[in-house]
């Protein structure tokens, strides 16, 4: 049987996130368009930076709101019930044969007004000398798009007929 490589060692060619490379990646960040933030891949997945976009998303108007809300790290931002479920995906996707580092998940998250939203999730594993094993991802919210999807599928199952 074939030793399982460590991520580490598989992702490390990346961008490496430096004190020298954050305020670059800082500036970029709030300019795009969706959220963004990274996390550190260790027991309590602190953040070390969100986007302004991110607090919008959470309904936070500044950063200790958010740091409140989060307590700063990736898995106060998703919902309870979904981050188990959530970061077992990730870690599959991650860790999958020929991956390239990528992950794709859709989870619900919980505003500071107690608004239960969905948002979608590109995340990226790398690794950098300074800051350790890290994850950079986009982040947007779905909830409309999904409200309607669900409708969608729901329409699909009556058999095309409307209730």
């Amino acid at each position: 049987m074939e030793e399982k490589k460590d991520r580490r060692e598989i992702y490390s060619d990346g961008f490496a996130l430096t004190k020298y490379t954050m305020p670059v990646v800082k500036q970029m960040a709030e300019v795009i368009p969706g959220g963004f933030f990274i996390y550190k891949e260790n027991n309590v997945r602190d953040l070390i930076y969100v986007n302004k976009k991110v607090l919008e998303i959470f309904g936070c108007e500044t950063l200790d709101e958010f740091k409140e809300l989060t307590g700063y790290t990736f898995e106060g931002m998703v919902h309870p019930d979904d981050f188990k479920k959530i970061q077992a995906e990730i870690d599959s996707q991650i860790d999958a044969d020929g991956g390239d580092g990528n992950d794709n998940v859709i989870y619900r998250i919980t505003r500071k007004d107690g608004e239960v939203r969905w948002v979608d999730d590109y995340g990226h594993y790398a690794y950098s000398p300074e800051y350790g094993d890290l994850y950079y991802v986009f982040i947007n919210d779905i909830t409309e798009r999904k409200k309607m999807m669900d409708e969608m599928e729901k329409y699909r199952n009556l058999g095309g007929r409307p209730e």
